[in-house]
């Protein structure tokens, strides 16, 4: 492998980066500004990804010509589809929310409606004739946004794990003490999270949007984490341990993939 100090080698790719691009662009198999060209030393043949953003990276070796990396380009343009549909599909959308009366709010798989009051206090669920009402201070909204909100659903988020977790815990039929509880912002990626120096499990406060089954999903796989099973973080002992305790744990999981994804992380317009 050619040491990446080495000026000279690095100059030669940078020369063979811009001859590829320019090529690439004029054959416009590629839209001009939607890629990226790479030159591999470790690679032993071209290659055409497509990053999280969308963005493409045509990897080419050394000795690439830009005659040849045209060619792979158009024999591979249908891989590119392929990506661009795996990625609308696993893509977050995340949408953000109007918070004005009636507002609309999912909380345990079921809606709820935002209900501004003009006395103070905090957010509160309020049950009215089969209809949830989310009852929030018109002033902490206008001055805060999202945050009262935001802290409710940690507020219950919290409530409901700590009445839950002993049971499943317990089904574990583990001798460790289970792990500290909290509920809060974890970023956009998981719904829940085990940290095993702290032996702490974390749940994201959006998780609770979701249906029940979906929720005791996130919390069963953060627990059997917390029993430490051997080998890799999702290898065959955790499966197997997370299946005893939810045999129908892989179903779980794909819906959990698909309803995550959909979730209010807090976003307003």
């Amino acid at each position: 492998m050619r040491p990446t100090t080495d000026p000279v080698g690095a100059e030669l790719d940078d020369e063979l980066i811009q001859r590829i691009t320019a090529a690439l662009e004029d054959d416009g198999t590629l839209e001009p500004g939607t890629f990226d060209v790479v030159v591999s030393h470790r690679r032993a043949q071209h290659a055409l990804t497509t990053r999280p953003d969308g963005r493409r990276v045509v990897r080419a070796l050394p000795t690439s010509t830009p005659a040849e990396i045209i060619r792979f380009v158009r024999q591979n343009a249908s891989l590119l589809e392929v990506h661009a549909r795996r990625m609308a599909a696993r893509s977050p959308q995340h949408p953000d929310k109007r918070l004005v009366e009636g507002c609309k709010f999912m909380w345990l798989g079921a809606g709820v409606r935002l209900f501004l009051v003009d006395t103070s206090g905090p957010v509160h669920l309020r049950q009215t004739d089969g209809t949830g009402w989310l009852v929030a201070y018109r002033g902490d909204i206008a001055r805060y946004g999202a945050q009262p909100i935001i802290e409710w659903y940690t507020r219950a988020g919290q409530a409901w794990l700590e009445a839950a977790a002993p049971a499943w815990w317990s089904r574990l039929r583990t001798r460790r003490p289970m792990p500290e509880l909290a509920v809060r912002d974890i970023g956009c990626r998981h719904g829940g999270i085990y940290q095993e120096r702290a032996h702490r499990l974390t749940l994201h406060w959006t998780a609770f949007q979701l249906p029940p089954l979906l929720l005791e999903y996130v919390l069963v796989h953060e627990l059997v984490h917390g029993t430490r099973p051997r080998g890799r973080s999702h290898g065959p002992e955790f499966r197997a341990r997370l299946q005893r305790a939810l045999p129908d744990a892989p179903a779980r999981h794909e819906q959990f993939k698909a309803a995550f994804r959909m979730l209010w992380i807090g976003g307003t317009k």
